[in-house]
């Protein structure tokens, strides 16, 4: 997964830390960010799965793009994966971004 990546998904997390008062969320970084969701599952559990979902749809995106060996033996089905996988991580991003409007949440 790109930096980039992880930067954007991290930001939808502190972003959501900082509304729920979770101290330092800034510090944590993409591979400690267990310890955030976790506070943050205590402070809202729809957000917590909101998040959570467009963190695992962006990591299961990712592991299909790398995969390699599938894309070179059947490259239509690899290509209909990640098409689905995408689409999938959009709708994710598109629900926490109604969220965040709902919440009001900066």
């Amino acid at each position: 997964m790109t930096e980039e990546t992880k930067k954007q998904l991290m930001q939808h997390l502190q972003r959501l830390a900082a509304h729920y008062d979770i101290p330092n969320a800034e510090l944590v970084t993409f591979k400690k960010r267990s310890v955030l969701l976790e506070l943050l599952s205590t402070k809202n559990e729809e957000a917590f799965k909101l998040v959570s979902q467009i963190i695992e749809k962006a990591m299961t995106l990712d592991r299909i793009q790398n995969d390699t060996e599938k894309q070179a033996r059947k490259p239509d089905h690899w290509n209909l994966e990640v098409a689905n996988m995408q689409e999938l991580k959009t709708n994710a991003e598109e629900v926490l971004i109604q969220f965040f409007k709902k919440e009001r949440i900066s």
